[in-house]
């Protein structure tokens, strides 16, 4: 009787033991300094606005930059409107990539559309893409 008693205590005591090392590793792990340098602080500028055609159409727009593992990326999020119904639609085309003294060097690009006047579209957001800079532009089409 006294070994299993001391049988159930050892097995209590160990499942005890191996459990909590079990919660306490993934804490430790995560304040590893290889998790700390993976990706750095967001940076983004203010919301910035474009009009064309007197405001008959407009986009709101804001910038986004960070870096992880050593490679910057960038993000734009924005908003598109369209306030005259004369069947043209709001058109914004959004190009990421590195800029220098020549241009963009594009690592990502796309078009967006709105058409409706009674309201502005959802909040576009194009995700994080390499680059250090994102080109943004606004027509009516």
């Amino acid at each position: 009787m006294f070994n299993a008693r001391k049988r159930l205590a050892l097995l209590a005591a160990t499942t005890a033991l191996t459990g909590g090392l079990a919660l306490a590793a993934p804490a430790q792990a995560t304040n590893t300094p290889a998790a700390s340098r993976s990706a750095s602080a967001i940076s983004c500028s203010g919301w910035k606005t474009i009009h064309v055609n007197h405001n008959a159409a407009g986009e709101k727009y804001m910038e986004c930059d960070r870096t992880v593992n050593g490679h910057k990326q960038t993000s734009a999020a924005l908003y598109l409107w369209d306030n005259k119904t004369d069947g043209k639609c709001a058109e914004t085309y959004l190009a990421a990539g590195f800029s220098h003294w020549n241009g963009l060097n594009k690592t990502w690009d796309h078009w967006y559309s709105w058409c409706s006047t009674t309201h502005h579209s959802p909040k576009i957001e194009t995700g994080w893409h390499s680059g250090n800079d994102v080109e943004v532009s606004l027509q009516l089409r």
